[in-house]
């Protein structure tokens, strides 16, 4: 690979992502409060109540903007469209080390070095999504901003009492 593919697969990662981000997001956001409210995680009282008494996607839906507005439903967003690109690049760069170490120590068995590579890159990537997918369910359920939901997560992370990677 020369050094403008690799520039084209990143660009190419950061848009795809970023537009699945976007698309995909009010989807995210209102499973992620129904979840939320099913399970009692609500830490706001005042914000359970929103989402707490329906049971399907629709209502949901249509409570989180009648309440908060159209733009509720991209809470969150922000931590994801930041972190995509890094997360695609660490993904294809431990795709890549995993399955060229597998192809070298084992080159009659092409499927493990699939494996070996899908293992690799989701364990580097996982390490840098679990904080951001913290910050994204805080600010989808409590409904803080992103700096306070990255501060409440630091916060957490740094002090050692709710780790970022649970």
């Amino acid at each position: 690979m020369t050094y403008s593919e690799g520039w084209i697969d990143f660009i190419a990662g950061w848009f795809s992502g970023g537009a699945a981000v976007i698309a995909c997001q009010p989807i995210d956001t209102v499973l992620t409060r129904l979840q939320a409210g099913a399970s009692s995680l609500s830490r706001q009282a005042s914000m359970s109540s929103s989402y707490s008494s329906y049971f399907s996607s629709r209502p949901a839906a249509k409570s989180l903007v009648s309440n908060f507005g159209v733009s509720s439903l991209w809470r969150g967003s922000s931590a994801m469209i930041s972190a995509v690109p890094m997360q695609n690049a660490l993904l294809m760069s431990g795709y890549g080390i995993g399955k060229r170490w597998s192809e070298q120590n084992t080159p009659n068995k092409v499927y493990l070095g699939v494996f070996c590579g899908g293992c690799c890159g989701g364990v580097l990537q996982s390490f840098l999504m679990s904080p951001v997918e913290l910050i994204k369910v805080e600010q989808q359920v409590v409904g803080t901003s992103a700096l306070s939901a990255t501060r409440n997560v630091a916060k957490g992370f740094l002090c050692a009492q709710n780790g970022a990677w649970r």
